[in-house]
Formats: structure tokens, sequence, C-alpha cells
């Protein structure tokens, strides 16, 4: 058996399989954790949730997990989501669950300092003693604001119309988007002069028959490269490919 993950690793995971983008959050409209999926058009319905699989590819190797999210309550000025990871085939000594208290002024989030103000109070749960409250190392750790993506450059989008998509979960009548994202960024490599280039694109699958954001599939590819300003020579790009793919729904 694997030896289990710290409960840094396995949120780190999460954030990590779903979003593969920037993690510092940046003035302009706030997507949630599929580029693309503005937090403003998400809805937080209690007793709703969904559960992906998450397949993600870099430098040749594949690594799968299950994730969860769903509206447990909602009282008038905050409501309680909570978000699961897992190993697939789901283990529970590798699973950790994450509940946020979060205000409705997150929807309007602008900047990191939005997001924390947000989030009213955090506890967590890896084993079987419960959810408590984690520690503030813990929760430096968690990375959780990179739930809340922005992207420093300028994007495309483009629809494709609509398919039938085959899912675990069911087939659905989807809308496909894509969206293309780059940007450029000069760096100062102890006196030596970098640009670094970095190019997302994302593609989505959505339905109205799914809760929170409608995602059936996605899959986002991000590339990354650096490159010396006195050099000609171009580098390999780092190429990072995630793919979701829905499992089970529960719509209120």
């Amino acid at each position: 058996m694997r030896a289990r993950k710290s409960t840094a690793a396995v949120m780190v995971s999460l954030c990590a399989a779903l979003l593969l983008v920037p993690s510092a959050l940046l003035s302009g409209d706030i997507d949630f954790l599929i580029p693309g999926v503005s937090l403003e058009t998400v809805s937080f319905e209690p007793g709703s949730s969904v559960q992906y699989l998450i397949i993600s590819e870099a430098y040749g190797i594949l690594d799968t997990t299950m994730a969860g999210l769903s509206v447990i309550e909602s009282e008038k000025d905050s409501f309680l989501l909570e978000i699961v990871s897992s190993s697939w085939p789901v283990m529970s000594s590798e699973t950790v669950a994450v509940r946020l208290w979060l205000s409705p002024d997150i929807r309007s989030a602008g900047s990191a300092e939005d997001v924390r103000g947000s989030i009213r109070s955090i506890m967590v749960m890896m084993d079987e003693d419960g959810f408590r409250e984690p520690s503030p190392e813990e929760v430096e750790d968690f990375g959780l604001e990179r739930l809340f993506l922005s992207f420093d450059g300028e994007t495309e989008r483009r629809e494709f119309g609509e398919e039938t998509v085959e899912t675990p979960a069911g087939e659905y009548r989807c809308t496909l988007t894509e969206f293309y994202r780059s940007s450029d960024e000069m760096l100062d490599l102890g006196g030596v002069k970098a640009v670094k280039h970095e190019e997302e694109t994302s593609r989505l699958l959505v339905s109205d028959d799914v809760p929170f954001w409608g995602l059936v599939r996605s899959r986002v590819e991000t590339s990354s490269q650096t490159q010396l300003t006195s050099s000609r020579r171009r580098p390999r790009p780092k190429v990072t490919i995630t793919e979701s793919v829905l499992i089970s729904c529960t719509k209120r």
C-alpha cells in the first residue's frame, strides 16, 4: 500500500490536477477551478454535488485522482462548500475533505485579499476523527487561493456548437467552448535577461443539467518555456495536459 500523503500534498494535488495554471491571483475576472469558468456564473445550491475523475500528464507520467465538490448547507450570509480529494481507485487512507464557509462576496472577488476575506472558516478531515480546524501552517500549505484563478494575458474564445457526450454519470447534450490564453513575462535571472512565455488552451463541454458550473468534460493544456534574450535557441516547452470527466452528480 502506498504511503499516505500529507494534508498539504493532497490539497495541492487536487488544485494542480484541476487547475494547472499560475498560482497568483491577479486583478480582473476570476475563474473557479477550471480556466474559462467565471466565478460569477457558478451556482452554489445546497444539496448539489459533482464528482470528477482527473487524469493529468506531465513529462510523460500519468496521474489519476478523484475530486468532488458539494454544497452541504447555506445560511443567509454564507454557504458551506466541501471539497474532497482522493487517489483513484478511492482509498480512505488517501482521502482528504476540506469544508469552507464562504461569503457570497466570493463571486465578486478580484484579488487574493478578497478571496481570503470571503473564507469565513476552514475545517479539514483526513482520518476517522472527523473534521477539525487546521493549523495556520496547514492553511498556508493548502493553497486554497489556487481554487480561484486569474491569468495575466489575453483570452480568445471560440464556440463549436453542440454535441452529445457520454460519461459514467450519463449522457449529456453539451456546448463546446475553447479558450486560448497567452502571456509573456520579462525575468532577471541573476543579471541575465529572459522571457517566460506561457500558453493555455481549455476545451470545455458544458450542460445545463449538471450543477455548479455545468461541466461535463474538460481538457486543459498548458505550455511554459523560458528563453534567454541573448540566445536564439528555443528551449523545449514544459507541457502539461489535464482532462476531467464527470462520474456522478446530484442536482437540487
